[in-house]
């Protein structure tokens, strides 16, 4: 069985057009898809919803979490388990300098973006303002797992030491 996924109200623009080109394929939507696919008049296609908890078709394989705080959004984390590898989608974002223009480098060192030390974003950490205790709850989920890698939609991938990158990105969360 094939999965379209949509871990955040941020990425989830394409997954009309995969549903058409796969439509055997189930289209998972995360928290705020469709409000946000409303507000900008996007047409979408999904089946079912993304939940803190792993659906059975991979539950065990996988474990997933909403990671909460965020007055902009909620974003699906999954932990795939055999590898004990995390998957990111922009919680920690981690450029490499020398594969984008000068200008956009400049604006990536700005928001903190910048491999090796790649976080969150300064945008998206400052719409934890007042939230960050859902916040910390989340991320010492992810620390439970012990990642080892952690896969990320942007930028360059931790390929070991997962659980200490984790500590050393999300830092900006402080202490609990």
């Amino acid at each position: 069985m094939r999965h379209l996924i949509s871990p955040n109200k941020i990425h989830y623009t394409y997954i009309h057009n995969w549903a058409k080109a796969y439509p055997e394929a189930t289209a998972w939507a995360s928290p705020g898809v469709l409000e946000r696919a409303a507000q900008q008049k996007i047409e979408v296609t999904f089946h079912t919803f993304l939940a803190d908890e792993a659906p059975i078709e991979w539950s065990e394989e996988i474990a997933q979490l909403i990671f909460r705080g965020s007055r902009f959004m909620d974003e699906v984390v999954f932990f795939h388990r055999q590898s004990s590898t995390l998957i990111l989608t922009d919680l920690i974002e981690n450029f490499e300098l020398d594969k984008v223009s000068k200008k956009f480098g400049f604006l990536i060192k700005l928001i903190g973006c910048a491999a090796p030390n790649g976080k969150t974003p300064l945008d998206l950490r400052a719409t934890f303002w007042g939230r960050k205790n859902q916040a910390r709850d989340c991320f010492k989920q992810m620390l439970k797992w012990e990642p080892q890698k952690i896969i990320l939609s942007h930028g360059k991938w931790y390929e070991e030491n997962g659980t200490a990158e984790l500590r050393r990105a999300f830092a900006w969360l402080g202490k609990s």
